[in-house]
């Protein structure tokens, strides 16, 4: 009786064993890091939590999302780095910065490409344009892919000297750009002295004197406090800021296929979230700048336009982006 019970016991105890075998499976856990080098309750924190929110909703705890904001993971073209070697998962990444790596993306250096945010969501909202972006990172085999795209507001110029009322202004102006040669190349051509410098330096040198401007979103200058050190915005809206939401494809693709559906889909809904996020952020931004003191003022957009509208051509021809720009231009009703 004995030897029977021992055996029923042992019996049951392997289809137990086997039986949990699938279900630990099953219950395997994966990690995403995500970085951004913006402050908490920003634009792209926005878009980030709730990618983490969508994802750990979805795959029901499968997939746990940690985000690092303001650049504790690095600054941009450092993130994009670690993207690249797998020490970091996924990122936002400016298209200026990210033209460091693909450098047809400094097509979006060039300012006045879009007209307006409408303008803006329907190219980013064309497939073409999804696909062309698709192949010229898949092109650089940099084992990195784009699942979304976020915005940054519309840049303008700030000063710690005086409001910039057209391009005579900023005639020997010190003035931070992103670490891209066809950002260079603009501010150059409107008498600027561009100056590269990561964006987290921004601050100090601007309070310093090492630089006398840079140019950014009116959400972004007013999260950083900008505005402290440069109070003189002039609302130039010479850049409609592409920002480009880039996952290691080796991460995506250890995942099971259902979890790598809830990544993408993820991306793409929280993509729209942190747009929707920074337009609000944009529209509410020049009156709370203006009640912390700072000065704005409408410069006339005309004189720079004028003279940045042969370097869109010539851009794009020399980075053999004419394709995007044609897309750009097919969108402007």
């Amino acid at each position: 009786m004995t030897r029977l019970l021992f055996r029923a016991i042992a019996a049951c105890s392997l289809l137990l064993a086997v039986s949990a075998i699938p279900l630990a499976a099953h219950a395997q856990e994966f990690r995403l890091r995500m970085g951004h080098d913006q402050p908490l309750g920003s634009m792209y924190d926005e878009g980030h939590q709730m990618f983490r929110k969508l994802v750990e909703e979805r795959s029901a705890g499968r997939i746990k999302v940690e985000v690092f904001p303001a650049a504790q993971l690095g600054a941009e073209v450092a993130m994009l780095e670690g993207v690249r070697l797998g020490s970091i998962d996924v990122i936002c990444a400016n298209a200026a910065n990210a033209a460091t790596v693909v450098p047809e993306l400094g097509l979006f250096s060039v300012a006045y490409l879009f007209k307006d945010i409408p303008h803006f969501e329907r190219v980013i909202g064309d497939a073409r344009f999804g696909k062309r972006i698709d192949e010229l990172i898949a092109a650089r085999k940099l084992g990195i892919r784009s699942i979304g795209f976020y915005s940054a507001g519309v840049r303008n110029v700030y000063s710690r000297k005086g409001s910039i009322a057209g391009p005579d202004d900023l005639k020997g102006v010190k003035l931070r750009v992103q670490n891209n040669p066809v950002e260079v190349r603009v501010w150059e051509t409107l008498g600027a002295i561009p100056t590269p410098m990561n964006f987290g330096e921004v601050y100090q040198a601007l309070q310093s004197g090492v630089l006398d401007a840079a140019e950014n979103g009116l959400a972004v200058v007013e999260s950083n406090k900008h505005y402290e050190a440069a109070k003189f915005i002039s609302q130039t809206e010479h850049q409609r800021s592409l920002a480009l939401l880039i996952i290691n494809e080796r991460k995506l693709a250890s995942l099971p296929a259902d979890l790598q559906k809830v990544v993408l889909d993820a991306a793409a809904q929280a993509a729209v979230h942190e747009r929707k996020k920074d337009a609000e952020f944009v529209a509410a931004a020049a009156d709370r700048l203006k009640a912390k003191g700072a000065v704005l003022t409408s410069p006339d957009k005309a004189k720079f336009v004028s003279l940045i509208a042969p370097i869109q051509n010539d851009v794009a021809k020399e980075l053999k982006a004419q394709e995007l720009l044609q897309i750009v231009r097919a969108h402007a009703l």
